[in-house]
């Protein structure tokens, strides 16, 4: 998709060069994979409804499993067209969206093995970062956002240590300076009850009590 110093754009966070966000949405938009800052980590943001791309992001990463791959969204409306969002689901949305809260919801449409969980589950998220939020937007539809690193490695917090681990295999790097956060997105299932804790991250558990 590009190639020489056109792989790597920097961009201001709060301000991203227009240009620069339409490359990288029309990169995704042709079935390339661009790593993607989100306040949490780096992720491979890819098309999730595109089976040769999923495949190629599982590939990178050298991990075929059943958990699913996360899904980032620009708003609400994106959640809904592929996902249930109700009861605790939306209470928990509501309170911490756009932020470090992955929640596990039915899916409301089939997308391809390794994106969708063994229940007909997808992780989503809308993460709390602008240049993110703008790419996806005008990609019109939810993105891929697992991080951008080997399985069993630590998740990149910075474009370089993404690049690093899967840089020579992707189509784009976005770099946007140190994510916000040192650590990976809270993990809620919300498809059982009450919600379940799968993963500790950004957001505290005690937090996320208080709100249910």
């Amino acid at each position: 998709m590009t190639s020489g110093s056109q792989k790597w754009l920097i961009v201001d966070r709060e301000n991203p060069n227009p240009s620069i966000i339409k490359k990288a949405a029309d990169v995704i938009s042709r079935g390339g994979i661009v790593i993607l800052p989100t306040d949490t980590a780096y992720g491979l943001a890819g098309n999730p409804t595109d089976p040769i791309v999923v495949n190629r992001i599982i590939d990178i990463k050298g991990r075929r499993g059943k958990a699913g791959m996360p899904v980032l969204a620009a708003d609400f409306g994106q959640v809904r067209d592929i996902a249930e969002l109700e009861g605790k689901a939306y209470d928990l949305a509501k309170a911490f969206w756009p932020g470090g809260l992955t929640l596990i919801l039915p899916a409301r449409r089939n997308l391809p093995e390794g994106v969708q969980g063994p229940r007909s589950t997808l992780a989503v998220r809308i993460p709390d970062h602008p240049v993110a939020l703008k790419i996806i937007h005008d990609v019109g539809f939810v993105v891929t956002g697992t991080s951008a690193n080997k399985s069993g490695e630590a998740s990149p917090h910075t474009a370089s240590d993404a690049y690093s681990q899967v840089g020579d295999q992707v189509d784009l790097v976005i770099d946007a300076g140190h994510t916000s956060h040192c650590s990976t997105s809270t993990i809620i299932d919300c498809t059982v009850e009450p919600p379940r804790l799968v993963r500790k991250g950004a957001i505290a558990e005690e937090v996320i009590a208080q709100c249910l």
